[in-house]
């Protein structure tokens, strides 16, 4: 079997005793990471030399691989004199036979150097769609596009969520080896209940910057006096200005609660009691809040940017909304029935779509581990 190195060390926070809640991007990675090792492959992550907390029991079947310690060193200098020398020896010492990204950053082409001579491959996972546009100008400097449009031309294999995303890629890099799989989610039948009548509030769930839209959350939730919003997340610092105005404006509205964030084992039980997830961004990947909330049967709200693939409107997941008076429109006087159904959609959908464990063998036969092609590196 194959060993799995996955670089995205804020995956740690997911396994440690007392770890921080982390984003959609890093709770996607983990369920990947679930897959590989149920289907029997090793699984090995990133994890920083100073960081001695203790791994809770109910993840040892992760291996934490301790590389460099991430306060050392003069910043940016350090990644040539420090950081990959120190990364090409742990590979070394892995010896992994691939080596997955899920953020790539500047230092991606420079990973798939040190993976050719460790004899790994290096597999980059897309978890946003503005990584493949023009919007990557407003959150990477120039110095930064530049190599990590180097990372997608140099890497092995490219892992894409949507079809928007695989045709960028394939676009710009012809002859690149890119596969399309939606986000995999570990099912749980205990909440995988349809719902019967929309009860309970609207939950929005995010960290809160710029991307995500807090101007459009504050004109929905004035909007819909009616209805109570529960807002798990918590800022981004530094703060982008939109952000900053709205945060406060939304502090102000008698209908809008802040819960904080939610922990993961908590994430279902928060979703249980919402009639309906509310998605404002101004662009995603494929958002993982999407698949927890449908976990619970709960159906989707989002606006006509964040439709992946066109799966809410084509399944009947929920509904698009165009702005916020639209939104008032659809959810007036809203049937019980056609909410019933939009719930069960949900629950019919992500059992046929989203098992990590299909999704895990469909990468496993893009990586031609199962098709007889593959040679397993040797232990060390």
């Amino acid at each position: 079997m194959a060993t799995f190195f996955f670089m995205q060390g804020q995956n740690i926070e997911l396994i440690v005793e007392g770890g921080k809640p982390m984003g959609g991007a890093v709770v996607a990675t983990q369920v990947w990471m679930q897959a590989l090792h149920e289907l029997g492959h090793t699984i090995v992550l990133f994890r920083n030399e100073e960081d001695n907390r203790k791994i809770r029991p109910e993840f040892d079947w992760i291996k934490p691989y301790k590389i460099y310690d991430s306060k050392k060193g003069v910043p940016v200098l350090r990644y040539l004199y420090y950081r990959f020398p120190k990364l090409l020896k742990a590979l070394r010492e892995i010896k992994p036979d691939f080596v997955i990204e899920s953020i790539p950053a500047w230092t991606a082409p420079f990973h798939a150097v040190l993976c050719k001579i460790a004899g790994s491959k290096q597999v980059i996972r897309i978890a946003n769609d503005n990584m493949l546009d023009e919007r990557i100008k407003l959150t990477h400097s120039t110095f930064e596009q530049i190599f990590i449009s180097l990372g997608f031309r140099y890497c092995n294999y490219i892992m894409t969520q949507n079809t928007y995303q695989s045709q960028r890629l394939k676009m710009k890099y012809p002859g690149q080896k890119v596969i399309q799989l939606i986000n995999p989610t570990v099912l749980d039948k205990a909440f995988l209940t349809p719902k019967k009548s929309p009860k309970g509030y609207i939950a929005w769930v995010a960290n809160f910057r710029y991307q995500k839209n807090l101007k459009l959350l504050f004109e929905i939730a004035k909007l819909l006096q009616h209805e109570e919003f529960l807002v798990a997340g918590a800022p981004m610092y530094p703060l982008d200005q939109e952000t900053a105005n709205y945060l406060p404006k939304l502090e102000t509205l008698p209908n809008v609660k802040f819960v904080g964030t939610i922990p993961r084992d908590g994430i279902m039980d928060f979703f249980k009691g919402a009639k309906f997830l509310l998605n404002t961004s101004r662009y995603e990947g494929f958002s993982n809040t999407f698949l927890e909330a449908m976990c619970t049967g709960t159906p989707i709200l989002s606006n006509s940017n964040v439709n992946p693939d066109g799966i809410i409107s084509s399944y009947m997941l929920g509904y698009i909304y165009s702005d916020p008076p639209s939104l008032l429109k659809l959810l007036d006087g809203l049937d019980h029935m056609v909410y019933s159904n939009l719930s069960k959609n949900c629950v019919k959908y992500l059992n046929e779509k989203h098992d990590h464990l299909t999704l895990g063998k469909k990468l496993l036969d893009f990586l031609e581990i199962s098709s007889g092609h593959w040679v397993e590196n040797e232990p060390m």
